[in-house]
């Protein structure tokens, strides 16, 4: 199995706040409105981070998804989701869909309905383009753009109008995020060492091809107008040619020498910086911004940050004012459904897309003996990000994979303002999750049972429980609650666990 091409290339969305970018392009969406739970509230509230005020407040039990264009969704506790605009936002635009993408700015998103095909709907809720049925998931639009997958697997691209524009002709897509190209990968490869990664432009035109072999991709889309790689043990740059080119953002001298604890650059170009456990900001010339006084900074679009200070946070500008006096206690920054899937599903085609994904020794490319050493391709820059967490979270087309370690990711130094990855760290179990709430209530049961009878094929036998085994001593169980089905793999059999299989009414 390819870990390159099954982690590295899957075709994935990026957080909507970028995790860096530069002067070409700074933010993938410029963040006015920011879902928030105020002190003291279990409700979520939306705050306009440009004047500090409540513009809903405690209006909604599940946290609304980061508010793009004006738009956003909310799932109700029936597990369907329902579109609002931030002018009205109380009232839902149109609602009970059983799949959804947050709107671009492009002001379109894709959803679909439980047993009803995909759609492109506008900012009122009005289908622009029911998609063809053969479609079974999309992404949400970029630039105009939106990678498809049809019941064959291939990938493809749609328009905003819902016209093909890239017939689905790759294994694999990924979104045009911050450039117009975007890197896919051919249906058929050399061989099982390396593969084959091509740059394409918004009519499909290739703009070049390149061998894993010799560049090993950081993150799958461009970012300041070049793709950053690993060559050796090298990070270079790659321009839309396919040509090595000087690191756009490579601006860190000056920070760097100045002796911080630690520092990373925001995607506006500037660069918080951690000194005597505190935090504060400075500018590419360390130029003062904000006083090394807070807890932690977010920076969200450039000209606001969330200033941490203790347990609560609050909005200050890049100057480190105070922006309202509204303090909130929690935040809504990242994206949950970067896909959207049709409402019904082929449960023989599910069945075999999941057990492609797992084979006696290894599931989702990771085996008893990877490390995170190994899938270092998929960590941000900051280990403080993963410390006390022993999980990596990829998704993967319409599947979550978590990939479970036996021990922390990373774990705090003894300054406590940094920490450090544990490479050594080994997969423990891998679990493969798929939300299946937009299909009918028999859906997860179906496929898990088809799963199931065809395990021996994989050299899976059952043992006890609900419970596989292979030769090789690991083992898989499957279930099903609330609509979400996981599979979960382990690499050792004594540590496997039975799942419960609840069904939806």
């Amino acid at each position: 199995m390819k870990l390159f091409s099954r982690i590295a290339f899957a075709a994935v969305v990026a957080l909507l706040m970028a995790a860096c970018s530069g002067s070409e392009t700074t933010y993938q969406y410029k963040t006015q409105y920011l879902p928030v739970q105020l002190v003291g509230s279990e409700k979520w509230s939306i705050l306009d981070v440009n004047n500090g005020e409540v513009v809903a407040k405690d209006a909604f039990a599940n946290a609304p998804s980061p508010i793009v264009a004006g738009m956003f969704y909310v799932m109700n506790e029936d597990g369907s989701y329902d579109y609002y605009d931030v002018s009205a936002p109380t009232t839902p635009v149109a609602g009970h869909f059983g799949s959804v993408t947050s709107f671009s700015d492009d002001g379109v998103a894709v959803c679909s309905r439980v047993g009803g095909s995909l759609c492109v709907i506008d900012r009122k809720g009005q289908v622009v383009r029911e998609l063809p049925k053969e479609v079974s998931q999309c992404s949400m639009f970029s630039r105009g753009m939106a990678a498809f997958q049809n019941d064959n697997g291939s990938w493809g691209y749609i328009n905003t109008s819902g016209d093909t524009i890239v017939p689905a002709n790759y294994s694999s897509a990924n979104m045009f995020l911050y450039n117009d190209y975007a890197m896919v990968i051919d249906e058929n490869q050399p061989n099982d060492s390396t593969v084959s990664f091509t740059v394409i432009n918004k009519n499909g035109k290739v703009m070049f091809t390149a061998n894993s072999s010799e560049y090993q991709p950081v993150q799958p889309y461009f970012i300041n107008g070049v793709l950053p790689v690993i060559k050796g043990d090298s990070l270079v740059c790659l321009n839309e040619e396919g040509k090595e080119v000087a690191n756009p953002i490579d601006d860190s001298d000056k920070v760097e020498k100045a002796g911080y604890a630690d520092f990373s650059r925001t995607p506006s170009g500037d660069y918080i910086v951690i000194k005597d456990k505190k935090t504060g900001m400075v500018d590419k010339n360390n130029q003062p911004l904000i006083p090394i006084e807070h807890d932690n900074l977010i920076d969200i679009n450039g000209e606001r940050l969330i200033a941490v200070d203790g347990d609560t946070y609050h909005i200050i500008d890049r100057n480190g004012k105070a922006v309202g006096d509204v303090k909130f206690s929690n935040a809504h920054v990242s994206e949950d459904n970067p896909f959207a899937t049709r409402g019904f599903i082929d449960t023989d085609l599910a069945a075999v897309a999941l057990m492609s994904l797992f084979e006696e020794n290894s599931a989702c490319g990771a085996n008893a003996n990877t490390t995170l050493m190994d899938m270092n391709g998929m960590l941000g820059t900051d280990a403080r990000m993963y410390a006390g967490s022993n999980t990596l979270v990829m998704p993967q087309g319409p599947y979550i994979i978590q990939y479970v370690f036996d021990r922390e990711v990373s774990s705090a130094n003894a300054d406590s303002t940094s920490a450090s990855f544990n490479y050594d760290a080994k997969v423990d179990r891998v679990i493969i999750s798929l939300n299946l709430n937009h299909c009918p209530a028999n859906t997860e049961p179906a496929i898990v049972n088809k799963v199931e009878s065809r395990l021996g094929t994989k050299g899976f036998v059952f043992a006890r429980d609900g419970i596989f085994c292979s030769d090789y001593l690991t083992a898989l169980t499957l279930g099903y609650d609330k609509g979400v089905m996981n599979l979960i793999y382990y690499m050792h059999f004594n540590e496997s666990v039975p799942q419960v299989k609840n069904k939806r009414s």
